[in-house]
């Protein structure tokens, strides 16, 4: 399902990324990597006029599938990190390091995940936490290691994860009225 202009806005607002684990200290996959194709195509940080334009309509073509292939290879590389765990939402996860390579056939777009942000910012803050798969976690590590092996990732987990996200985004960003 398409972003809303209301999560691209959630989005955009909480500078929000993708983080394993359940503290904000380390890295995170950026949300706001909106454009550019490869391991280091396109503007690191999105010029403003692109960024207005993804806030009205976060579904044209030069955004999308290109977010959501990037949300899931992202989720790709997690579960082959580690095939259980948390995952949290966390803001201030700016976008400005390294794309990683999700080389599996079920990869999707150009087979790479959101742009890292190697560092969260002191003040970020984890704005839901989302637990997936079966098993024993990988422990938490302030980096996130590129995984060796991402062929044989379970995809069962990788759709659980990613439409957990998404499930999660839609509540954060259009919260039912009271």
């Amino acid at each position: 399902m398409p972003l809303t202009p209301a999560e691209a806005s959630y989005i955009f607002n909480n500078n929000l990324g993708l983080r394993y684990g359940t503290t904000t200290v380390g890295a995170a996959y950026g949300f706001m990597d909106i454009l550019g194709d490869g391991e280091d195509g396109g503007d690191k940080i999105p010029p403003i006029r692109e960024v207005m334009s993804w806030l009205t309509n976060p579904n044209q073509p030069r955004f999308e599938p290109r977010w959501h292939d990037r949300l899931w290879n992202s989720c790709g590389l997690i579960v082959a990190l580690s095939a259980a765990g948390t995952v949290i939402l966390v803001s201030q996860a700016a976008p400005t390091a390294e794309r990683y390579r999700f080389d599996n056939p079920a990869a999707r777009g150009d087979t790479y995940s959101f742009r890292k942000c190697n560092r969260l910012a002191p003040d970020a803050q984890i704005m839901a936490r989302i637990d997936y798969g079966v098993g024993d976690a990988l422990p938490e590590a302030e980096h996130m290691p590129m995984p060796d092996d991402t062929a044989a990732v379970d995809l069962k987990t990788v759709e659980q994860l990613f439409d957990a996200i998404l499930a999660t985004l839609k509540k954060l960003a259009d919260p039912p009225a009271s």
